[in-house]
């Protein structure tokens, strides 16, 4: 008792400020009724939230198979009949048994704890044999011993090895006791059973000894391990955490609180404090301390074992490309009726990056007076400004507009960090804006020029004007977001804000989407007047931002003005947001993140009117970028530590569904998930674009990186129909590229594209390339 009142509170109350992604229970005691050895029924709704929220379970116990089946009957069957527990929720649901030596969990058929595994290995059973030999005979040399106790086994029922032994001291006879544990210490000093672990509990008011080959804290990391959570992110409850007793272990640690006994130690084995500072105890304390303690469930693996991930990883990647294939099917016969002489959705939308794309010999066959084709052919000295060929098309993406930056910033070598950077000047931002001013002044030319304009070639060419005010509004969109919250992190509801230039692009946006979404998937004809329209209100934007524009010397705007997003697919969008899309009226919000999410809450609210929450979530520099996001610790992230967040217009009622265009080692999506559970936001589902192929495995199990749960694919994390354009890395652990300097595929292909355009600047990244490719072939 006088340990408990001088226990440090203040490190009580730490251990419950960083984030848990796992619990682990003992359950005697812990989830017991007092005195009995039953469940307590209060506890059942608690662990069913856990499992609901997906959050991995764990039961710990000291028990053997007879007492697995009890916590199956007792627990297991009342979540599923009481709860809306499904058998599929129940694979992240765990058991220990014997204090560790086995770990079960439920089959790939849905069994509870049908599929039992050893986390312990045949030396350590072989020792307790060997002491289980000495003890008898030890215990049988001594005078009446055995007369006071009742010794019993936990046995393997498959293949018969004993896993712990257990002796109950009758009446609690202390002298017996004494004597007992002296024989079992004096045996344990033999070298031969350094494996074997001793600790002490009360059953029924007896106290029962138990010698196993297995500890409860080791246990626990292995199962850390094999479930592939962060090291030490396991919640864990007990109630025997003093130092003989039998959770000492388990609970010896900033992660440890004790619903009863504790240790003497003042940064572990936490009693539980209620609001008031006293100690409460019991089933009562375990229900406390789960509504007290941050627990949310982690969609990265960061100690997964790599070969059984990969094993893994490889069927599910396999269900992933059939279902997209039936999914294609789908979206195949959509396109085949909306655009005659069009078999497929990649006839019109280049796979590699994403284009509108047009075969150079249907150009050539149309008339040379099309206003349309003369707009896209139109350059100079054999330089497409608003179009590129490739090698058996145009792509309606041009150097001067859509890929911009990508042609024109420098990308000088930095000697301090021995790579390229890139920067973005102010005076190449201006240009964007002046190009793109151009480009849609003389795009409303020829489509009030146009006379058939449905034709195929003619929708396609109206298409690839829509996609660039697309890209320019999502650009734009970006700016705004990171020049009004300038280093900050921020949520804003774009339905909620004020009139403003950010709620004109968003209005605009949509209505690009929209007439995107009518023509290529509704097969509607396209409404010269309401394209027309929608051109002269991105107009109006270019001109009032382009006039509004201050430049900055010397600052860098790369981030501001992204300039490529991987492949930026609008068919691949929609295809994946429209079959994630449910009836859900406004009790969902959306939240993109910036910036490769920022069009797919808007897309599905073009998909779902009824949504009125359409968010956007940026972070700012500190917590941003590829690798500071990987150094992150997720279970000590929190947004208060990395300058609080400004949150306008949310509603924080709603659960919401976080989407992103890429999922490769999933911390991006992780520290969202953090970040709304600091705000009190609770998290329906994901939804996401492209998923890692297992040719990035050695991406995802690079040190402080994380491997995606592929658990959550098609429940919690929707979409997924399309890999993400990396190549196969083939220097293993040392870089992000392949050992032809190749990393994004798309990527690669659009600066060849821009090569054989021709425009480009001597400092961009195209002519670096072209240098690369100068000096190989020579």
């Amino acid at each position: 008792m006088k340990n408990e009142t001088i226990k440090n509170k203040q490190n009580y109350l730490k251990s419950l400020n960083q984030k848990y992604n796992a619990v682990c229970f003992d359950i005697d005691g812990t989830l017991t009724e007092e005195g009995t050895n039953h469940i307590d029924l209060r506890v059942i709704p608690h662990i069913a939230k856990l499992i609901k929220d997906r959050v991995p379970v764990v039961f710990i116990t000291g028990r053997g198979e007879t007492g697995l089946q009890d916590l199956k009957r007792e627990l297991i069957d009342e979540l599923l009949s009481k709860y809306n527990i499904t058998p599929k929720m129940l694979t992240r649901v765990y058991a220990l048994t014997n204090d560790g030596c086995r770990l079960f969990n439920t089959t790939s058929e849905f069994v509870p704890f049908g599929e039992g595994n050893y986390v312990i290995n045949s030396k350590e059973l072989t020792e307790l044999i060997e002491l289980n030999d000495e003890l008898f005979t030890s215990f049988k040399n001594s005078k009446n011993i055995l007369e006071y106790i009742k010794i019993s086994h936990s046995i393997n029922s498959k293949d018969g090895k004993i896993l712990n032994i257990r002796i109950i001291v009758k009446n609690n006879n202390i002298e017996i006791l004494n004597e007992i544990l002296y024989i079992i210490n004096r045996c344990l000093k033999n070298e031969r059973y350094s494996h074997l672990n001793v600790t002490r509990g009360i059953f029924k008011n007896d106290t029962v000894i138990q010698i196993g080959a297995a500890k409860k804290s080791d246990a626990i990391r292995k199962t850390e391990s094999i479930i592939g959570i962060p090291e030490n992110s396991m919640l864990r409850i007990g109630d025997c955490g003093d130092e003989n007793g039998n959770d000492y272990s388990m609970l010896d640690c900033s992660q440890g609180f004790s619903v009863n006994k504790i240790s003497i130690k003042e940064d572990a084995c936490f009693p539980i404090f209620d609001n008031d500072g006293n100690i409460i105890r019991g089933v009562s304390a375990t229900i406390y301390l789960l509504q007290k303690t941050k627990i949310l469930p982690t969609i990265c693996l960061e100690t997964a074992d790599r070969e059984k991930y990969r094993k893994n990883y490889a069927v599910i990647e396999g269900k992933i490309q059939f279902e997209l294939k039936k999914q294609m099917t789908k979206f195949n016969y959509v396109f085949n009726n909306n655009f005659s002489q069009i078999d497929n959705v990649y006839d019109v939308f280049d796979e590699e990056t994403g284009s509108i794309k047009i075969p150079m010999f249907e150009l050539e066959r149309i008339d040379d007076d099309n206003s349309l084709k003369r707009f896209w052919l139109s350059g100079e000295d054999d330089k497409l400004f608003y179009s590129l060929r490739s090698d058996n098309e145009y792509l309606l993406r041009g150097s001067r507009t859509y890929y911009h930056f990508l042609s024109t910033r420098d990308s000088i070598y930095d000697e301090n960090k021995s790579k390229y950077v890139d920067f973005t000047t102010g005076d190449v931002v201006e240009k964007w804006y002046e190009n793109y001013y151009s480009f849609f002044m003389n795009a409303n030319v020829a489509i009030f020029n146009t006379k058939d304009i449905n034709n195929i070639s003619n929708k396609k060419m109206i298409l690839g004007i829509l996609d660039n005010a697309r890209n320019y509004l999502l650009t734009s969109i970006n700016y705004q977001i990171m020049k009004n919250y300038y280093n900050k992190n921020v949520l804003i509801n774009l339905e909620a804000i004020e009139d403003s230039l950010l709620k004109r692009q968003y209005i605009a946006l949509k209505q690009v989407l929209n007439e995107m979404k009518r023509i290529c998937f509704d097969g509607k004809q396209i409404r010269k007047e309401e394209i027309l329209k929608i051109n002269q209100s991105v107009i109006s934007l270019v001109k009032y931002e382009k006039e509004n524009f201050i430049k900055i010397d010397n600052l860098d705007y790369s981030k501001q003005f992204r300039t490529f997003r991987e492949i930026d697919n609008f068919a691949q969008n929609y295809i994946t947001v429209s079959s994630s899309v449910e009836n859900e009226k406004n009790e969902i919000g959306l939240c993109g993140l910036c910036y490769g999410g920022i069009e797919l809450p808007i897309l599905y609210k073009v998909i779902n009117n009824n949504i009125t929450d359409i968010s956007l979530l940026n972070f700012n520099n500190n917590a941003s970028g590829y690798k500071k996001k990987q150094s992150v610790k997720l279970r000590f992230f929190n947004i208060g530590d990395y300058g609080g967040i400004d949150i306008v217009g949310i509603d924080k009622n709603k659960k919401y569904i976080l989407l992103d265009d890429n999922l490769m080692t999933g911390k991006t999506m992780q520290l969202a998930i953090n970040c709304m559970y600091d705000l009190g936001i609770k998290i329906d589902n994901l939804i996401v674009v492209r998923y890692p192929g297992i040719n990035r495995l050695d991406q995802m199990f690079m040190d402080g990186h994380s491997a995606v749960d592929y658990k959550f694919f098609f429940d919690f994390i929707k979409g997924l129909y399309f890999r993400c354009p990396y190549t196969w890395n083939d220097l293993r652990g040392k870089t992000y590229e392949d050992s032809l300097g190749t990393f994004d595929k798309g990527r690669e292909k659009v600066l060849e594209y821009l090569i054989k355009n021709h425009d480009f600047s001597v400092n961009s990244e195209v002519n670096k390339l072209k240098r690369r490719i100068k000096n190989e072939n020579s």
